[in-house]
């Protein structure tokens, strides 16, 4: 599902418990809002430093190929029995289960999360707000081609609250794009609605360094153009970006670039640098002309097979008009052990400091638990506390999600 943009930054003016209140409200949004979609970095424990053998999407996430179905059946879930054959999981692992064939040209997939989330938050008398609800989290169709040098993807969902991204009430398509691959997919030129160029492709959308720099996979697609590389060595991609014609008006569409790459000098540890740069006419967040920067370091590192280390930081600018300039940081360290396979238990630590005249830093923890049950199927739990810095106060939140995810 496709969340709202939300930010841990928001300004609170009011005072005594009015103040706590608002606060109580920013924090009850902000981890309110957990949806998640598929990408995950720690395949690089398997060998799988590049996404775009497995992905349609060159940069990872989305859409599945033959292959990466074929991987994600044989890698991915706990194995039940031991006598499973190449063949039989093969099958299995296709569309549908293996239910329903498709031309080798045709890819077709989808997912589905319902969850559960209660959240508390202090009330400002002592007290706390606990909040519950049962969330249709997401419910995404996909369809792409690859057909000789020809790529193209799409994805069209159902969401269940309101979104500046929804393209018509309830709908939503969060991708759409139309490429062609050069030198057996080397080199990839795409134009369409695509998820940002940047930082690490994670799942856990409401981080940090994926909300504050605006480059998750939820909701923050961009229209433009984008030029991917990946061999054995090297991926990278860089995009104009011409704006999200999913919201209006005019103004608000943000125009510039964004890009990493990454290095992969030895099987098992990557490392990548991100930039970048955007200007609206009216900021959706700020309310004003601003020129939004976002720059920073990521890394993958796997010394050891169950262990994935995923590290990143990025050094934020907001040069708002008329207002005052910021520089922010935000820092994402977790790392991932896979107990057993198709079990992983998962530690995040995570700051953030918005900089300006905001002089305190907040701090998040998160601890998971994601178990690839079967067959394109997972339950994923997760824990969240926050201490969030608003101004020159601090609120202390928590919240407990569990999901199911099915994807066909």
């Amino acid at each position: 599902m496709t969340g709202g943009f939300c930010t841990s930054s928001a300004k609170v003016t009011s005072t005594g418990g009015g103040r706590l209140g608002l606060a109580a409200i920013a924090m009850m949004i902000v981890l309110g809002r957990a949806r998640a979609a598929e990408a995950y970095s720690w395949m690089i424990r398997s060998g799988h430093t590049s996404c775009v053998s497995c992905h349609v999407d060159p940069s990872g996430a989305g859409l599945l190929t033959a292959y990466g179905r074929d991987e994600g059946a044989d890698l991915l879930r706990t194995r039940w029995s031991s006598n499973e054959n190449d063949e039989a999981i093969a099958a299995r692992g296709r569309f549908l289960w293996g239910l329903f064939h498709t031309p080798d040209w045709l890819l077709l997939g989808g997912a589905f999360r319902p969850a559960v989330l209660v959240t508390q938050v202090p009330d400002g008398t002592g007290g706390t707000n606990t909040t519950n609800q049962a969330i249709f989290m997401q419910a995404d169709l996909r369809a792409g081609i690859r057909a000789g040098g020809w790529r193209a993807s799409a994805s069209l969902g159902i969401i269940s609250n309101e979104s500046y991204a929804s393209i018509a009430g309830q709908v939503v398509s969060r991708e759409h794009w139309v490429g062609y691959a050069f030198d057996g997919d080397t080199v990839t030129v795409r134009a369409g609605r695509m998820n940002l160029p940047f930082g690490l492709r994670i799942i856990e959308h409401t981080a940090w360094v994926r909300a504050e720099t605006r480059t998750d996979i939820n909701d923050q697609q961009q229209h433009g153009v984008a030029v991917a590389y990946n061999n054995q060595l090297v991926r990278a991609e860089a995009m104009g970006i011409l704006g999200n014609y999913q919201i209006s008006p005019d103004a608000f569409r943000e125009r510039g670039y964004s890009a990493y790459a990454e290095l992969t000098p030895h099987p098992g540890y990557a490392v990548g640098v991100s930039s970048l740069v955007t200007h609206a006419a009216k900021d959706v967040v700020l309310n004003a002309a601003n020129t939004r920067q976002a720059h920073g370091l990521f890394v993958r590192l796997s010394p050891w097979t169950p262990l994935v280390v995923l590290g990143e930081t990025d050094v934020t600018l907001q040069n708002p008009s008329g207002g005052p300039h910021a520089t922010g940081l935000a820092t994402l360290l977790q790392a991932d052990v896979e107990a057993l396979q198709g079990v992983h238990l998962i530690g995040t630590g995570e700051t953030w400091r918005p900089g300006g005249p905001e002089p305190l830093t907040s701090y998040g923890a998160w601890g998971s638990v994601d178990w690839f049950i079967g067959w394109h199927t997972d339950l994923r739990f997760d824990y969240v506390w926050r201490s969030m810095a608003l101004g020159r106060m601090r609120l202390d939140g928590k919240s407990w999600l569990a999901q199911l995810h099915v994807y066909l």
